[in-house]
Protein backbone atom coordinates (compact mmCIF):
# COMPACT_ATOMS: atom_id res chain seq x y z
CA UNK A 1 0.00 0.00 0.00
CA UNK A 2 0.94 3.43 -0.83
CA UNK A 3 2.57 5.53 2.21
CA UNK A 4 1.89 9.47 2.51
CA UNK A 5 4.91 11.75 3.09
CA UNK A 6 4.59 14.56 4.44
CA UNK A 7 7.12 17.10 3.38
CA UNK A 8 7.64 19.87 6.23
CA UNK A 9 9.00 20.77 9.43
CA UNK A 10 5.54 20.76 10.44
CA UNK A 11 5.18 17.31 12.14
CA UNK A 12 1.36 15.65 12.50
CA UNK A 13 -0.51 13.85 15.48
CA UNK A 14 -1.25 11.24 13.11
CA UNK A 15 1.46 8.30 13.32
CA UNK A 16 0.88 7.05 10.04
CA UNK A 17 2.38 9.89 8.42
CA UNK A 18 6.26 9.63 7.60
CA UNK A 19 7.73 13.05 8.14
CA UNK A 20 10.46 14.37 5.82
CA UNK A 21 11.65 17.39 6.34
CA UNK A 22 13.79 19.06 3.30
CA UNK A 23 14.00 22.75 4.40
CA UNK A 24 15.63 24.28 7.38
CA UNK A 25 14.98 27.75 8.98
CA UNK A 26 17.62 30.53 9.49
CA UNK A 27 16.64 33.32 11.76
CA UNK A 28 18.07 36.29 10.69
CA UNK A 29 19.11 39.37 13.12
CA UNK A 30 17.29 42.61 13.39
CA UNK A 31 15.99 44.98 15.69
CA UNK A 32 13.20 46.22 16.50
CA UNK A 33 10.65 48.94 18.54
CA UNK A 34 6.82 47.19 17.90
CA UNK A 35 5.46 50.19 19.91
CA UNK A 36 6.30 51.99 16.20
CA UNK A 37 3.10 50.14 14.32
CA UNK A 38 0.02 49.23 14.76
CA UNK A 39 -0.43 46.22 13.53
CA UNK A 40 1.90 43.14 12.24
CA UNK A 41 1.38 41.09 8.96
CA UNK A 42 2.44 37.55 9.07
CA UNK A 43 2.34 34.51 6.74
CA UNK A 44 4.46 31.85 8.55
CA UNK A 45 4.79 31.08 12.43
CA UNK A 46 8.39 31.37 11.45
CA UNK A 47 7.60 35.36 11.73
CA UNK A 48 6.84 34.78 15.40
CA UNK A 49 9.96 32.41 15.89
CA UNK A 50 11.88 35.42 14.47
CA UNK A 51 10.64 38.29 16.64
CA UNK A 52 11.70 35.25 19.89
CA UNK A 53 15.14 34.38 18.12
CA UNK A 54 15.73 38.68 18.18
CA UNK A 55 14.60 38.95 21.66
CA UNK A 56 11.99 41.98 20.43
CA UNK A 57 10.23 43.21 23.35
CA UNK A 58 6.23 41.69 22.22
CA UNK A 59 3.29 44.49 22.53
CA UNK A 60 0.22 42.20 23.54
CA UNK A 61 -2.26 43.99 22.17
CA UNK A 62 -0.65 45.16 18.96
CA UNK A 63 -3.56 43.74 16.45
CA UNK A 64 -2.07 40.96 14.12
CA UNK A 65 -2.91 39.47 10.94
CA UNK A 66 -2.49 36.18 10.15
CA UNK A 67 -2.29 33.55 7.29
CA UNK A 68 -3.36 30.21 8.39
CA UNK A 69 -4.51 28.60 12.05
CA UNK A 70 -0.74 27.53 12.69
CA UNK A 71 0.03 31.11 12.17
CA UNK A 72 -2.52 32.24 14.20
CA UNK A 73 -1.38 29.89 17.19
CA UNK A 74 2.12 30.68 16.93
CA UNK A 75 0.79 34.44 17.45
CA UNK A 76 -1.01 33.39 20.63
CA UNK A 77 2.09 31.63 21.87
CA UNK A 78 4.11 34.23 21.25
CA UNK A 79 2.46 36.39 23.65
CA UNK A 80 -0.05 38.22 21.29
CA UNK A 81 -4.20 38.31 21.94
CA UNK A 82 -5.87 40.37 19.17
CA UNK A 83 -5.19 38.13 15.81
CA UNK A 84 -7.17 38.38 12.80
CA UNK A 85 -7.57 34.83 10.82
CA UNK A 86 -7.52 35.13 7.57
CA UNK A 87 -10.42 33.85 4.99
CA UNK A 88 -7.45 33.49 2.26
CA UNK A 89 -4.78 31.61 2.24
CA UNK A 90 -2.93 33.07 -1.33
CA UNK A 91 -0.81 36.00 -0.99
CA UNK A 92 -3.19 38.17 -3.41
CA UNK A 93 -6.70 37.57 -1.87
CA UNK A 94 -5.19 37.77 1.63
CA UNK A 95 -3.81 41.58 0.88
CA UNK A 96 -7.08 42.50 -0.77
CA UNK A 97 -8.81 41.08 2.47
CA UNK A 98 -6.88 42.79 4.99
CA UNK A 99 -6.39 45.75 3.21
CA UNK A 100 -9.24 47.81 4.47
CA UNK A 101 -8.74 46.72 7.62
CA UNK A 102 -4.93 48.07 7.65
CA UNK A 103 -6.28 51.96 6.45
CA UNK A 104 -4.52 54.50 8.23
CA UNK A 105 -2.85 52.57 10.33
CA UNK A 106 1.40 51.55 10.50
CA UNK A 107 1.96 47.89 9.65
CA UNK A 108 4.97 45.96 9.69
CA UNK A 109 4.91 43.11 7.41
CA UNK A 110 7.64 40.24 8.65
CA UNK A 111 8.79 38.08 6.39
CA UNK A 112 10.99 35.51 4.37
CA UNK A 113 13.95 36.19 2.69
CA UNK A 114 11.90 34.48 -0.86
CA UNK A 115 8.30 34.90 -1.43
CA UNK A 116 6.05 33.44 -4.05
CA UNK A 117 3.70 36.10 -3.59
CA UNK A 118 4.05 39.89 -3.93
CA UNK A 119 2.38 40.71 -0.58
CA UNK A 120 4.15 44.00 0.40
CA UNK A 121 4.00 45.31 -2.93
CA UNK A 122 0.09 44.73 -3.24
CA UNK A 123 -0.45 46.34 0.17
CA UNK A 124 1.47 49.57 -0.75
CA UNK A 125 -0.83 49.61 -4.12
CA UNK A 126 -3.50 49.89 -1.95
CA UNK A 127 -2.24 52.42 -0.16
CA UNK A 128 -1.13 50.59 2.93
CA UNK A 129 1.88 52.29 5.20
CA UNK A 130 4.07 49.29 5.34
CA UNK A 131 7.39 48.32 6.19
CA UNK A 132 8.70 45.07 5.59
CA UNK A 133 11.46 43.28 7.47
CA UNK A 134 13.16 40.13 5.92
CA UNK A 135 12.92 37.98 8.94
CA UNK A 136 13.91 34.42 8.11
CA UNK A 137 14.82 32.24 5.10
CA UNK A 138 14.75 28.46 4.41
CA UNK A 139 17.35 26.40 3.21
CA UNK A 140 17.75 22.99 1.63
CA UNK A 141 18.42 20.78 3.50
CA UNK A 142 21.07 17.97 1.71
CA UNK A 143 18.97 14.31 2.03
CA UNK A 144 20.70 11.02 1.48
CA UNK A 145 19.00 9.33 -1.50
CA UNK A 146 17.47 6.80 0.60
CA UNK A 147 15.11 8.93 2.38
CA UNK A 148 13.27 9.80 -1.09
CA UNK A 149 9.69 8.74 -1.11
CA UNK A 150 9.01 5.22 -3.29
CA UNK A 151 6.63 5.51 -6.34
CA UNK A 152 3.09 5.52 -6.13
CA UNK A 153 3.78 7.83 -2.56
CA UNK A 154 1.41 10.52 -1.70
CA UNK A 155 3.15 13.44 -0.67
CA UNK A 156 1.84 16.70 1.14
CA UNK A 157 3.65 20.21 0.94
CA UNK A 158 3.25 23.10 3.52
CA UNK A 159 5.25 25.56 1.19
CA UNK A 160 6.45 26.56 -2.09
CA UNK A 161 9.91 26.41 -0.53
CA UNK A 162 9.14 22.51 0.60
CA UNK A 163 8.21 21.83 -3.11
CA UNK A 164 11.90 23.40 -4.70
CA UNK A 165 13.93 21.88 -1.71
CA UNK A 166 12.18 18.39 -2.24
CA UNK A 167 12.98 18.15 -5.93
CA UNK A 168 16.28 19.93 -5.45
CA UNK A 169 17.15 16.16 -3.22
CA UNK A 170 14.95 13.68 -4.97
CA UNK A 171 13.68 15.07 -8.27
CA UNK A 172 9.94 14.01 -9.05
CA UNK A 173 8.00 10.33 -10.76
CA UNK A 174 5.07 10.66 -12.74
CA UNK A 175 3.59 8.01 -9.80
CA UNK A 176 3.44 10.68 -7.24
CA UNK A 177 0.57 12.05 -6.06
CA UNK A 178 0.13 15.57 -4.13
CA UNK A 179 -1.36 17.43 -2.02
CA UNK A 180 -0.88 21.36 -1.54
CA UNK A 181 -1.80 23.13 1.55
CA UNK A 182 -2.70 26.45 -0.40
CA UNK A 183 -2.87 27.93 -3.46
CA UNK A 184 0.42 29.37 -3.59
CA UNK A 185 2.26 25.71 -2.95
CA UNK A 186 0.36 24.66 -5.55
CA UNK A 187 1.70 27.05 -8.14
CA UNK A 188 4.70 25.65 -7.66
CA UNK A 189 3.62 22.32 -7.71
CA UNK A 190 1.96 22.28 -10.60
CA UNK A 191 5.08 22.77 -12.78
CA UNK A 192 5.16 19.13 -11.97
CA UNK A 193 1.78 17.83 -11.16
CA UNK A 194 -1.77 18.27 -10.46
CA UNK A 195 -2.24 18.87 -7.19
CA UNK A 196 -5.55 18.30 -4.77
CA UNK A 197 -5.65 22.24 -2.84
CA UNK A 198 -6.56 21.50 0.52
CA UNK A 199 -9.71 23.84 1.77
CA UNK A 200 -8.34 24.93 5.53
CA UNK A 201 -4.48 25.60 5.68
CA UNK A 202 -3.94 23.47 8.00
CA UNK A 203 -1.70 20.20 8.16
CA UNK A 204 -4.70 18.23 9.52
CA UNK A 205 -6.94 19.11 6.54
CA UNK A 206 -4.43 18.06 4.29
CA UNK A 207 -3.92 14.75 5.88
CA UNK A 208 -7.48 14.08 5.62
CA UNK A 209 -7.34 14.80 1.80
CA UNK A 210 -3.88 13.10 0.79
CA UNK A 211 -5.91 9.45 2.65
CA UNK A 212 -8.43 10.08 -0.19
CA UNK A 213 -5.84 9.56 -2.98
CA UNK A 214 -4.32 6.37 -1.20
Amino acid sequence: MAEIYLVSNTHSNDESMINLPVSEIKFLKFSLNLDEFDALVATSKNSFKALEFNHIKIKPDMQIYAIGEPCAKAAKRCGFSKIYTAKNSHGGEFAAEISPLLKGKKTLYLRAKSIVSNLGEILKQNGILVSQIVAYESVCARLDKEKMPPENSVLIFSSPSNVKNFILNFGWLDSYKAVAIGETTAKELAKFTDPLVSARQEINACVELAKTLL
